[in-house]
């Protein structure tokens, strides 16, 4: 019942729902997940159309719980791999909440931003050819369309992962400007709050004293770049820290990997009943999953919940105990999804 409930629900949707049309779309390969295997995760791909009205129609059919499109543009998008013929590929970086140090949304949004600051000021990208979308699920993806970007192979974007994710520790033009400013930072920072102490800890207040006064002094040269005044403890606690702050947290493979599969927008992920959301680059710091990416209703639904749930969704706190529950529908259909939940009674 729970299966053909959600076969129910995410058809309605796709029967009202405007597709998401990628540019080069007959040169794409497309992948389904269809819902009819609820809960297994059983892929069909290979497949290409033709246009629109036949995607529609296969996508009415099938039910996907998950749909994707390639970020590859292939000769042959319905042949085998090693006979698609590619040709180029978008650019794409995927920031997961569960790759961050603190796991959130909200953690994960903070890192679209730092990223899209890095591609627009050191890649010189427009934020025309940027475009940010909800995974309908743990993180957000960020699309490049730039044409200079798509003919890159995978050594070439490994590079550009290397200089995001701060790599090697090889800083140079704007990503050392930036070092060099957090590193100042963080020297006035311990050195005011007497946590310098602790660091010269061994040394003669006489020596700690004139290492606090050279380090204030040589504050703007720290800021050009030259670290030469700071002891080496302090300089190895504070890179460690810069690094941190500075790296942006993508999913490496998926940026170097040129004929990735990734989610299309405007479809459901089949583990949340979230729409995969396209978000304007002014609307991004507004933007809330759990409210702006639901798409079903608020009708009364009889659901039998596995175990305790507690979350907020569309503003409004949830806790549900195990055993028989009414719920609005945009709720009962995530915890289907989510497997915590069945349908009815």
């Amino acid at each position: 019942m729970t299966r053909l409930f959600l076969i129910k629900k995410f058809r309605e949707y796709y029967s009202n729902a405007e597709l998401y049309i990628p540019d080069g779309f007959r040169m794409r390969e497309w992948a389904f997940v269809p819902l009819e295997f609820f809960p297994d995760f059983l892929m069909i791909r290979h497949i290409s159309f033709s246009s629109d009205v036949e995607l529609k129609a296969f996508i009415l059919d099938k039910v996907p719980a998950h749909a994707y499109y390639s970020s590859a543009y292939y000769r042959n998008p319905s042949a085998e791999m090693d006979k698609k013929g590619w040709i180029k590929s978008d650019l794409i970086f995927d920031i997961d909440a569960d790759h961050l140090p603190r796991k959130s949304l909200e953690n994960a949004k903070k890192e679209v931003f730092k990223l899209i600051k890095i591609l627009t000021d050191d890649f010189g990208i427009s934020e025309e050819d940027i475009e940010v979308v909800f995974s309908g699920h743990r993180g957000y993806h960020v699309h490049v369309y730039d044409e200079a970007f798509k003919k890159l192979q995978s050594a070439e974007r490994r590079e550009i992962v290397d200089y995001l994710t701060l790599r090697g520790f090889k800083f140079k033009g704007r990503q050392m400007e930036r070092f060099s400013r957090c590193l100042a930072k963080g020297v006035l920072s311990i050195v005011r709050s007497g946590k310098i102490d602790d660091v010269l800890r061994g040394l003669s207040e006489e020596r700690r004293n004139r290492i606090k006064n050279m380090l204030i002094g040589n504050i703007r040269n720290i800021e050009r770049g030259d670290f030469s005044i700071i002891p080496k403890r302090l300089f190895d606690l504070l890179k460690d820290e810069c690094i941190s702050k500075l790296a942006v947290y993508i999913d490496p493979p998926v940026t170097s990997d040129i004929k990735r599969l990734i989610r299309l927008p405007n479809s459901l992920h089949g583990k949340t009943g979230l729409k995969v959301t396209v978000i304007p680059l002014d609307k991004l710091e507004e933007f809330s999953p759990f409210r702006d990416a639901v798409v079903f209703g608020s009708e009364s639904v009889k659901v039998r919940v596995k175990k305790k749930v507690k979350l907020k969704m569309m503003d409004q706190e949830f806790l549900l105990h195990s055993g028989k529950e009414r719920v609005p529908e945009y709720l009962a259909v995530f915890l289907m999804c989510r497997g915590v939940a069945l349908y009815g009674h």
